[in-house]
């Protein structure tokens, strides 16, 4: 004779593996919530310094003084024009682009070192008219945070404190 027993958990080894699989939910979402800010906050930056870069060398191209104007706060943005500042909150003000973040209580940028809030490359040499940095971090902290500096001569670079993959500050 042949017995056939049904193969299955019990309603005891269910509920012990439903109960596993919440704790662990429940430590990982502070690590994942944490991670994504911080892939946030690197992608403006990195955006930021590719636009930076772009508009030093459209400064040499066009043998022309090329300016970055900066809002800064939670409803950020900035854009870049030929010749003059723009103001990047208003459509069509700069000529070569735009970018807004408008996801309040999110992401802050504050800059130092710009004065009237912008900084341009000139033509002939594509030097920063002064040195200064953007720095990103999370709405109402101080750290992480993401920084690139703008050297006098128009040199970039970027460094951070508590988001890896960057130099430390």
């Amino acid at each position: 004779m042949i017995v056939c027993r049904a193969q299955g958990f019990t309603l005891v080894e269910l509920m012990i593996a439903i109960v596993i699989v919440t704790v662990l939910v429940l430590i990982s979402v502070p690590v994942f919530t944490s991670f994504i800010q911080n892939y946030r906050i690197s992608a403006s930056a990195d955006q930021l310094f590719y636009y930076l870069q772009y508009a030093r060398t459209e400064s040499i191209k066009r043998n022309a003084d090329i300016y970055v104007s900066f809002n800064t706060g939670d409803t950020w943005c900035y854009g870049i024009n030929i010749g003059s500042a723009c103001t990047c909150n208003v459509v069509n003000s700069c000529g070569l682009a735009t970018v807004s973040y408008s996801a309040p209580q999110q992401q802050s940028l504050t800059t130092t070192g710009l004065t009237g809030g912008y900084i341009y490359f000139e033509g002939s040499h594509s030097a920063a008219n002064a040195s200064g940095s953007v720095t990103f971090t999370q709405y109402g902290q101080s750290s992480p945070f993401i920084t690139i500096n703008i050297g006098r001569l128009g040199s970039l670079s970027e460094c951070s404190t508590g988001i890896s993959g960057y130099g430390a500050c």
